[in-house]
């Protein structure tokens, strides 16, 4: 949550508390510069869904109406791929030759989206579609890399394969109705984004150990994905004096612990912050407005409802992903796990 929004929320409760003290609503709205409409809003919204119902409504939400067509975004990924050194300009010229008629500014606007905007990113965006397609193999895999000069030692901290880089997060919902504070527990896998969670009144970490191995591990090995390299911060329940087990759910699942800040590796930029960011404005936000919330179970049977059209329905953009859904991309990548 900003500091902006923090602040608009303390404003707030300052309005409603200020008027219990009072005895009267017109002389706390005088003070604090609100209508006496804004105060019973705010109250309605106070009393629905808690401090987070005082939260502003995202006004950051893209314009669905002003984007373009899924076979024009398609178009120009697949430009993107074919022609990796073509500039923004080449590319929406050839483009347009092709009948696609798109503004070299609206084909940056999809490279950004999907990650492709530099040489360097369309480059390894190509491989990775090509291994996915299983047409780059052995001797293939090295001449694609001498022509296109990929550097292995600039790619950073690479996704290999499904499973290989996995995220694990937590993210502070705040207070929630007459729920108290609560906090989501996040698993993404780094290569084809798809997303696990769970939602918890607390954020250590035993509550962290018991949704990775409750919640995740049986899914991954139900579906035969490894969990190579996980992820995290050095939040208090993952790394230090307090997380002892944590880390015995990681020795118990033999997979490599990597602590840092998930927006410093080059592959998972931000991939913990941008689902949070999506989870909120798609799921949380609306659920908070809309309703009051009194039982854990039922915020948490909603929550998995939307993960399952997240993961089945939601194209995502991304290096690997490529506008695919999370499922649809763990199936075409899925010959890439190495077999055990």
């Amino acid at each position: 949550m900003t500091n902006k929004s923090s602040g608009d929320i303390r404003s707030k409760l300052a309005l409603l508390q200020l008027a219990k003290e009072l005895g009267s609503i017109s002389r706390a709205c005088d003070i604090m510069g609100y209508s006496r409409d804004s105060y019973y809003r705010f109250k309605r919204q106070y009393e629905s869904a808690g401090e987070q119902g005082l939260r502003n409504l995202s006004r950051k939400k893209p314009a669905i109406k002003n984007r373009v067509s899924p076979e024009v975004e398609s178009q120009v990924i697949e430009i993107a791929l074919d022609y990796p050194n073509y500039g923004q300009a080449r590319a929406a010229e050839l483009l347009t030759a092709r009948g696609c008629t798109i503004s070299p500014s609206g084909v940056r606007a999809i490279w950004v989206r999907h990650n492709l905007e530099t040489k360097q990113n369309r480059l390894l965006a190509l491989q990775s579609a090509l291994n996915q397609r299983q047409e780059l193999e052995g001797e293939s895999r090295r001449q694609v890399e001498h022509l296109y000069e990929i550097k292995q030692d600039q790619m950073g901290l690479e996704c290999r394969y499904p499973g290989d880089v996995c995220v694990q997060d937590t993210f502070k919902l705040g207070n929630v109705g007459g729920l108290g504070t609560l906090y989501q527990h996040t698993f993404l896998d780094a290569y084809s984004q798809f997303a696990h969670a769970w939602v918890s009144d607390s954020n250590d970490a035993s509550h962290a150990r018991d949704f990775l191995l409750r919640q995740v591990a049986p899914w991954y090995q139900q579906q035969r994905l490894p969990i190579t390299n996980l992820l995290t911060d050095k939040g208090a329940e993952f790394f230090g004096s307090k997380s002892q087990p944590f880390q015995q759910a990681i020795a118990e699942l033999g997979c490599h612990h990597i602590h840092m800040r998930a927006y410093n590796g080059p592959v998972v930029n931000g991939l913990g912050a941008r689902f949070h960011t999506l989870v909120w404005n798609e799921f949380y936000e609306p659920l908070f407005k809309a309703q009051r919330l009194d039982h854990l179970d039922s915020l948490q049977q909603q929550l998995q409802e939307w993960l399952a059209r997240y993961n089945q329905q939601f194209a995502i953009a991304g290096r690997y992903t490529l506008g695919k859904t999370p499922s649809e991309t763990l199936t075409v990548a899925r010959h890439l796990i190495p077999e055990v």
